[in-house]
């Protein structure tokens, strides 16, 4: 990946307890910032879940778009959107 440039973010004492707390939880050596990528990388996937329900992207954007994440997020959402599709073409 390359790096086009640098953003910070500030964070509160209160945001990086609950960092602190979820690096707690995972058992190999974590950093604060594989954790944030981690979660950017949930919202992302869930924001590509609803834009494809909701008929803003298609096919060809949903797999553009999950073709930036790690391959078992990609499949793990890839079912969670089968099932939302089967819902919505039951009604």
């Amino acid at each position: 990946m390359d790096i086009s440039s640098e953003t910070y973010i500030r964070l509160t004492s209160e945001d990086v307890g609950k960092l602190d707390v979820i690096q707690s939880s995972i058992e190999e050596p974590t950093t604060h910032r594989q954790i944030v990528k981690g979660g950017i990388d949930n919202l992302y996937i869930n924001a590509l879940r609803y834009l494809y329900r909701d008929g803003e992207i298609t096919d060809e954007g949903l797999e553009n778009g999950l073709s930036h994440v790690e391959d078992y997020m990609a499949e793990k959402i890839r079912k969670v959107i089968e099932k939302d599709m089967a819902r919505i073409n039951i009604k």
